[in-house]
């Protein structure tokens, strides 16, 4: 039975008995229950299914907005990000498989244009597929108007060629990194599209955590809230190495997985298409966003490359033959007598017609008025006022004895200085002040 069969079955249930809702819930008996999983009795299951309307719910998730899916108390929707990425994305399908667990997965599209097979993989297997743009940008709220709505169409139209005919894209958007906007939100709703933020998030985002703590932190949260929408990301080996623990805990905690699809599924609307290229995609920058190849880099030669290379000196084929080494053209418009006066400016780009000097030209040496500071000659003092400056005969013998009477004082505060910092070293400063007595007291 098709997905959209079952829907609108529902829906009609729930119309009869008077129980439809903005958000309708159907409590449908699927061959993804506990009991009937093939060849695991103990597998958690999907309870039941939530039907999504976009045109009655436009933002769900606590984590931003004030509603969320309609879940009853220890119930989990699981959501995957930014996939596909095999083999982190197909390991992920092969524990929902073993668990027949049915999950949301939010596919940006340059991945899915990269991996269309795993795309048609998990529709095949009946999950819900919605979309997470074109190449995820880390600041969704700080990119232009222009690549919010390149980002939005050309996502959308990359995860549906994916799916190709068999179709199955729901009208459910995440916005990359929660980044959102009042102006992201209302194309969003332009396109008919139901935004869809989180309640929990397990952070398996984070580059260093381990598969124990993506655990460990969606049970605590999940614990906490009582139910929730879950937030994972398909991409990442810890995440699927996580998730067969993650599924037995829930179920020995009490806790039931719930799937999320649309009311019917409808191809959302997409805009007009704006050109826009994008450099690098976000897989380690390994994928193209048009070609789906990585970049190609010149390779290098394997033979031996010289030490030393000899490069050809230039000839005069070398040069433009159009630029004159000798003489240039000067623009018809240039007076260039006015310009050599420096009364008017050339037209860019002006060359002077001048002949170049000749090859042995002598350059005149710089004069002092060619040097950038001034040079003025000073005289030299005049001898006999140096003699005058001199100190006479009469006042060398006072100069000497003050001089060694300071250097005597200087001789003796050394030693005793010492002497107080070390008075046991009494014997070693008398020997000391009598060495420096002898070096103060003039030779006889």
């Amino acid at each position: 039975m098709s997905h959209s069969r079952t829907f609108f079955r529902a829906a009609a249930l729930a119309a009869a008995v008077g129980a439809v809702a903005a958000l309708s819930t159907a409590a449908l008996s699927t061959a993804a229950r506990a009991q009937d999983c093939p060849g695991n009795p103990d597998a958690i299951g999907t309870s039941r299914v939530i039907t999504v309307d976009p045109d009655q719910y436009r933002h769900l998730g606590t984590l931003q907005y004030p509603e969320t899916l309609p879940l009853q108390d220890h119930e989990v929707a699981l959501t995957f990000d930014d996939g596909p990425l095999p083999p982190h994305t197909t390991n992920v399908l092969n524990v929902l498989a073993s668990q027949c667990v049915k999950a949301l997965f939010f596919l940006v599209g340059e991945m899915a244009h990269a991996y269309p097979d795993v795309v048609k993989r998990i529709h095949a297997e009946g999950h819900s597929i919605g979309t997470h743009s074109q190449d995820h940008p880390l600041r969704f709220d700080r990119i232009s108007e222009e690549k919010v709505r390149w980002e939005i169409d050309t996502g959308i139209d990359n995860v549906g060629a994916a799916l190709g005919e068999a179709g199955g894209l729901s009208p459910f958007f995440r916005i990359p990194g929660f980044g959102r906007t009042d102006y992201v939100e209302n194309e969003a709703a332009a396109r008919n599209l139901v935004v869809f933020s989180t309640d929990v998030d397990a952070d398996d985002w984070f580059r260093h955590i381990g598969a124990a703590q993506v655990v460990a932190r969606a049970m605590s949260r999940l614990e906490a809230k009582g139910k929730g929408m879950l937030l994972l990301h398909d991409i990442h080996p810890w995440t699927a190495a996580a998730l067969p623990v993650l599924l037995k805990q829930l179920k020995e905690h009490g806790f039931h997985i719930v799937q999320v699809v649309p009311s019917q599924t409808v191809a959302p609307v997409i805009a007009s298409h704006s050109v826009w290229t994008v450099a690098w995609s976000m897989a380690d920058q390994t994928i193209m966003d048009d070609s789906g190849a990585g970049p190609r880099w010149p390779r290098l030669g394997d033979g031996p490359v010289a030490e030393a290379a000899d490069l050809p000196a230039p000839d005069e084929g070398t040069f433009d033959p159009s630029y004159a080494l000798a003489h240039a053209t000067v623009r018809p418009e240039a007076n260039s007598a006015a310009v050599e006066a420096g009364i008017t400016t050339p037209p860019w780009p002006y060359q002077v017609a001048v002949a170049m000097p000749a090859t042995a030209a002598q350059l005149p040496a710089p004069s002092l008025q060619d040097i950038g500071w001034p040079v003025q000659e000073q005289s030299l003092p005049d001898r006999t006022a140096a003699d005058a400056a001199a100190p006479s005969q009469a006042e060398r013998p006072a100069r000497a004895d003050l001089t060694k009477h300071a250097e005597a004082r200087r001789a003796r505060y050394f030693v005793h200085r010492h002497a107080r910092v070390r008075p046991a070293a009494g014997r070693q400063h008398a020997d000391l002040s009598a060495t420096m007595a002898a070096m103060t007291t003039p030779p006889h």
